[in-house]
């Protein structure tokens, strides 16, 4: 386990004790009234949680015949129990129908190994061991064995080499009740492989033989054998149906989606005739394709399953270490490793593709790899790339506390490390443009041209035009960067990011504000403003504890990258402008769909950034000293005002959270912000505050937040109260009236079962 980890884990375990017993996760982000509601209407799900843990030990008990779970319980006590968790399950608000237990083999920590790294996801509820620990601590009085079992359970399912357990709830009644069925089936299933026992279930009243069914490799096959139980075929049919579907998947000419040939039973379910006559299973164990797939509304392309296969095949099928090294290349955050992680991962990265090669796989399988060892590297900080040594082959890692790692490296392997640390010194060199005289060789105008796909005379006119942008003493010129907007676009995305870097190093608030302004030409142009907006929020979220100048400009871009056009581009602006909370049409859906699935990523973070940004903004009001005097209690107000905008055009789960906290603090006369030594000159802009908040709940609010608009008008007078002053009288006036606009909005949402604009 790294430094870093055991510094997190100790804080979170201090947290967890103050706060009563919160997951590792989300007590790293509760320091305030934001986070705790959110935490709140987190622990509200606990009992479904609980009801994922309990059915994972049961199906385990049942299924792998795991003598922890044996009590006085039968088989088909345990049948019944699974069935009743499973419908159950199916009653939770805003589920998917999929229920995934997944091993990763990506985490450990002191009192949990990397083998027993399995996640339980559902609908939004994700669960691994912190969070059960976290759990049973919550609900020691009722569940205090939760941690325990889910950890027996894990060993079982290590044992027995189960990787993937997927459960279908999405067709409703009628699925759920082949659950009962399938079970009946795994529970007789290891009997018959390792005793040859027969797997005999109950129909309509009467004994039913199952065949043990053997797949396309000649190995017994839990899924095959549930289809021979659900559909009452004898084993010679069964078997001569695997070996037509395998026959049929080898001809060039039939039609299969790539993500169904990943085996005999997925191709089966895709042959229209078969699909038809044939009843599915709800229950898939150890199912590749799930190894490939996040969803099943997912595509696989065909690069991804023949390196997935490539690595089955290095490693003798699915096993353990494949699987760790599946989810290394494709979902590993290597910028949260220590450098002695990245580097054993670099080196089992280097079996695969000395394997690809000794097979002669073909490029494409070996591009498929390389590429996604890039995608891992790329967002790794350059301190940690500066912890990984290149001696030849060699990669070195080492850093404090922790044992040094030295091991060969495939040379490809070696030149993309290379040239990330490579690019981390010319970044820096491109930054300091604006301040001081740099000079470029020939190894950075490569890296360059790597960085925006350029060749390297392209590299060197780049650097001329960003160095025209600014003048001797580093002050932005944005007219030389209008007239060279053309030929920054043909940089495309990759220019946006760059520029992007230079606005969060400017020091001088007039030259952030000019280069915003310009930054919207830039925007008009892009080709896929999605992969801008995407930076941005992984920016903003990267540092939850702290305010950066940089900031506002992140949400008043965002602002205008989920629209399909920005309709001021021609306005300078500082702040995006109220109106934009009424756009309806005017909607980037794939830039939507980008942002939601970042927040979604890196929702602890964002929740605690936005956490952080109210406590500085109150503790400005309150005359507090600050870390940074450039954040002004302008800049704060203003910051949380483009955060309500975003999260309103946006509508991700946790915009309700926020507003709610939002609306509390500044919906009450009565509350602390409105009483603090400097809240009386700041009571314009807070009042401002409200109607935008007001106004985000017009646009998302739901029957829940009447309550909170009710108060704000029963409290009229006393918002009266705070001051006698036309201007903030009126500005009030025009609150309760949004509050009425909002009250009609929800209630026709409401009425019409419509859902809030997104």
């Amino acid at each position: 386990m790294n430094e870093r980890s055991t510094i997190l884990d100790k804080e979170a375990e201090e947290l967890f004790q103050r706060l009563g017993g919160i997951e590792k996760r989300e007590a790293l982000s509760i320091i305030g009234e934001i986070a705790r509601a959110y935490q709140e209407e987190q622990v509200q799900a606990d009992p479904w949680r609980i009801l994922l843990i309990e059915l994972v030990c049961e199906i385990c008990a049942c299924f792998l015949h795991h003598e922890f779970f044996k009590g006085n319980l039968t088989k088909e006590d345990y049948i019944e129990r699974i069935v009743e968790k499973v419908k159950k399950l199916s009653e939770m608000p805003n589920h998917d129908g999929q229920i995934f237990i997944r091993y990763r083999g990506l985490h450990s920590s002191d009192i949990h190994p990397i083998e027993l790294d399995y996640l339980i996801s559902f609908g939004g509820l994700i669960i691994n061991l912190e969070s059960a620990l976290a759990l049973a601590k919550r609900h020691q009085t009722t569940h205090p064995h939760l941690h325990k079992h889910l950890i027996e359970a894990w060993s079982a399912f290590q044992t027995n080499s189960i990787s993937t357990i997927f459960i279908r709830i999405a067709h409703g009644q009628e699925e759920i009740e082949l659950i009962g069925p399938c079970i009946e089936v795994l529970s007789q299933y290891y009997p018959a492989v390792y005793e040859g026992d027969p797997i005999v279930v109950t129909s309509k009243g009467e004994e039913v033989q199952v065949p043990l069914v053997y797949n396309e490799d000649d190995k017994p096959d839990p899924n095959l054998t549930m289809v021979a139980g659900l559909n009452r075929l004898g084993k010679t049919s069964m078997q001569a149906l695997v070996q037509k579907i395998n026959n049929l998947i080898k001809k060039e000419n039939i039609y299969i989606p790539v993500d169904d040939i990943t085996n005999v039973y997925n191709a089966i379910f895709s042959t229209e005739k078969l699909k038809a006559r044939l009843v599915k299973p709800p229950i898939e164990v150890n199912n590749v394709k799930w190894l490939m797939l996040a969803s099943d509304q997912e595509i696989l392309h065909k690069e991804k399953m023949d390196l997935i296969n490539a690595v089955f095949e290095k490693f003798g099928g699915p096993s353990q270490e494949a699987v760790k090294i599946i989810n290394i290349v494709y979902e590993a955050d290597f910028d949260a490793f220590s450098p002695f992680d990245i580097g054993v991962s670099l080196q089992k990265i280097t079996g695969v593709l000395e394997g690809i090669e000794a097979g002669n796989k073909g490029k494409a399988i070996e591009d498929e790899l390389l590429s996604n060892v890039e995608d891992r590297l790329d967002p790794v900080r350059d301190e940690l790339l500066d912890s990984l040594i290149i001696k030849g082959d060699i990669i070195e890692a080492s850093s404090p506390g922790e044992e040094p790692f030295s091991a060969k490296v495939h040379d490809k392997i070696i030149d993309l490390v290379k040239f990330f640390k490579g690019r981390s010194q010319t970044r820096k060199k491109l930054i300091a443009i604006m301040t001081a005289s740099v000079t470029f060789d020939d190894h950075d105008y490569d890296i360059i041209a790597r960085m925006f796909n350029v060749s390297p005379k392209e590299a060197r006119h780049l650097v001329q035009i960003i160095k025209a942008c600014f003048n001797e003493k580093g002050c932005f010129l944005r007219k030389s960067f209008e007239n060279k907007i053309a030929e920054f676009a043909k940089y495309g995305e990759n220019i946006f990011f760059f520029l992007w870097f230079y606005l969060k190093e400017m020091t001088r608030k007039s030259d952030r504000i000019s280069f915003l302004n310009a930054l919207q030409f830039l925007i008009a142009r892009l080709d896929h403003p999605e992969e801008g907006i995407k930076k941005l929020l992984e920016d903003f979220s990267s540092s939850p504890t702290q305010v950066l100048p940089s900031d506002r400009n992140a949400m008043v871009l965002a602002n205008i990258l989920v629209r399909k056009e920005n309709r001021e581009i021609d306005t300078e602006i500082e702040i995006t402008p109220e109106e934009v909370l009424l756009v309806e049409d005017n909607i980037n859906p794939e830039a939507i769909k980008a942002a939601t699935e970042i927040i979604a990523q890196r929702q602890d973070g964002f929740i605690r950034k936005v956490e952080t940004i109210h406590t500085a903004t109150r503790e400005w009001i309150d005359g507090a000293s600050a870390k940074d005097e450039s954040l002004s209690v302008k800049y704060l107000l203003s910051l949380e005002r483009e955060i309500y905008i975003f999260l309103s055009i946006l509508n991700p789960p946790i915009t309700c959270h926020v507003l709610r906290s939002a609306v509390r603090a500044y919906g009450d006369p009565r509350s602390q912000i409105y009483h603090l030594k400097n809240s009386q000159e700041n009571l314009n802009s807070l009042i401002t505050l409200l109607r935008i908040v007001v106004r985000a709940l017009q646009r998302v609010g739901t029957p829940e937040d009447l309550q909170h608009l009710r108060q704000i008008k029963q409290k009229h007078p006393e918002f009266i109260a705070l001051r006698d002053d036309p201007d903030y009288l009126d500005m009030v006036t025009r609150v309760i009236h949004y509050c009425d606009k909002a009250f009609q909005a929800i209630e026709k949402r409401t009425n019409s079962g419509g859902m809030p604009t997104t």
